[in-house]
């Protein structure tokens, strides 16, 4: 490990978790140079003999040590590892190594990153501890929507199952997608990945989508993964949530310039979930601190924060608002759903906990505002009577799917429900009896688990977010339709 005496609490910390992790992690003597001396020598040999060099980035760094790194070869280059422990800047060498950012996180977020990147490195991911990382900076500036869009990779439709046509699958995505939707407006399609990018696709030609533009989320060079995504009832403005503890609301009056109208971050781990009230006045968050927020869309700054509600006992994964905005549903790690009235946000009140799965909720969607349904990871969905709030009665249960229950969606006109699971399948039910509900399609979506799923506004087309770097999109057959009614 290279660093500086001025970075020696960072050092301490990360050598700690790498050997708690089984990695054989050297700090001792740093690899900073005294007053005068030259640091290349030293840096060289490190990385001759090291299979790693994790240099603790920082100001204090670049000044001793930075120009040093410029004198490596490729080989010697290609062993360090940037560990940024301060916002500062990533010249020469650094601009091309693989780097992550540690500052600005609590303990268990700046644990968590560090072992994403020691299973890149292919080490042991380091187990929790007691060390807490040395004292954070400002966070970093909010970045643009990019300049020069990517195109994804399409490829062509091919024949599909029980009436349904699968139209394109966006295959050209660095990592796995976790969100999918269709904003109301039409013709458009936006993903959140693990790359921490929102990408809007163009779908004037559903078999052939195109990218008309890139936003990134957070700024933290790729580490911060967009969980989960919502768009208001007219298709106007985007939420979007994930690993940068923020939560950022889009406007899309224009899709292919992206403005962004509101962003605050207050949830002290991920946030794994977000929803838009009906007119876009509310945002809900969940997060992986166990907390729901409750957020005025319309005004930024300390007295944006309607409510927080901490009644969940473990990390919330999913929220709901009813199509009447007044109710609003949280699921979660602790097995249950929560009910909430929401008519007036800024004083939120508990209706109902339901005890809705035998394992975590992935999942919650109103089908209308009297009938919720909910997916956990005991392989089941599930529809609730909620026309008495605290009184919920189970209706139906959904299953078939033959891993856990990680995505819903449902149509806006309150007919068909589609289920999508860890197992790579996806189900089209039809719902028009809820106590009968009926299985219209069973889909297979070939590329790992299901994380999202959406349906167009008409109906018509059928989108998932799938863990292996793809997106699915089906066209729902007249069939289908002529069946759910």
């Amino acid at each position: 490990m290279s660093f500086v005496e001025a970075d020696r609490g960072w050092a301490d910390w990360l050598v700690w978790q790498l050997q708690d992790a089984g990695v054989r992690a050297i700090a001792e003597p740093p690899l900073a140079p005294a007053a005068g001396e030259d640091a290349a020598p030293a840096l060289a040999a490190a990385t001759g003999h090291a299979e790693h060099v994790l240099v603790v980035l920082s100001d204090d760094y670049l000044a001793a040590v930075g120009a040093a790194a410029d004198t490596l070869d490729d080989a010697a280059a290609g062993r360090l590892v940037a560990v940024r422990v301060a916002d500062c800047r990533r010249p020469g060498r650094f601009s091309r190594v693989v780097s992550f950012d540690l500052f600005g996180l609590e303990r268990p977020v700046a644990r968590e990153w560090l072992r994403r990147q020691l299973a890149v490195l292919r080490a042991e991911p380091a187990a929790a501890g007691a060390a807490a990382p040395p004292a954070t900076t400002p966070p970093a500036a909010e970045a643009p929507p990019a300049a020069v869009p990517a195109v994804a990779a399409v490829v062509p439709a091919q024949a599909g199952e029980d009436g349904v046509e699968v139209l394109a699958e966006l295959a050209g995505f660095p990592s796995p997608v976790r969100a999918v939707v269709f904003p109301a407006t039409g013709g458009l399609l936006v993903t959140g990945a693990q790359d921490g990018k929102v990408r809007l696709f163009d779908l004037a030609k559903p078999a052939r989508p195109t990218t008309m533009v890139e936003i990134e989320y957070g700024a933290r060079y790729s580490q911060e993964w967009v969980r989960d995504l919502a768009t208001s009832a007219d298709g106007t403005r985007l939420a979007v949530v994930g690993d940068a503890m923020q939560v950022a609301v889009w406007d899309l009056a224009d899709p292919a310039a992206p403005e962004l109208v509101f962003s605050e971050r207050g949830h002290k781990h991920y946030i794994r979930a977000v929803a838009l009230s009906p007119d876009a006045s509310v945002v809900a968050t969940g997060g992986q601190d166990k907390a729901v927020a409750l957020w005025n869309a319309r005004r930024s700054g300390r007295q944006s924060v309607l409510a927080v509600l901490t009644d969940h006992r473990k990390g919330v994964r999913s929220v709901a608002f009813s199509p009447d905005g007044r109710r609003l549903a949280s699921g979660g790690d602790d097995k249950t759903v929560i009910l909430w009235d929401v008519a007036d946000p800024g004083h939120p009140t508990r209706t109902a906990t339901i005890a809705a799965h035998r394992d975590t909720v992935h999942a919650v969607r109103f089908v209308t505002p009297t009938l919720l349904a909910t997916a956990g990871a005991d392989r089941t969905a599930r529809l609730w009577d909620i026309t008495s709030p605290a009184h919920p009665e189970p209706v139906a249960e959904l299953t078939g799917h033959r891993k856990a229950v990680t995505a819903l969606a449902v149509t806006a006109d309150a007919t068909r429900v589609a289920t999508g699971a860890a197992d790579s399948t996806v189900a089209l039910w039809d719902v028009t009896s809820p106590g009968r509900p009926n299985r219209l399609a069973a889909l297979s979506s070939g590329y790992g688990a299901v994380n999202g799923l959406a349906f167009s506004r008409d109906g018509a087309l059928l989108a998932a977010a799938c863990a292996g770097k793809t997106a699915v999109l089906w066209s729902i057959g007249a069939r289908l339709a002529s069946t759910a009614g």
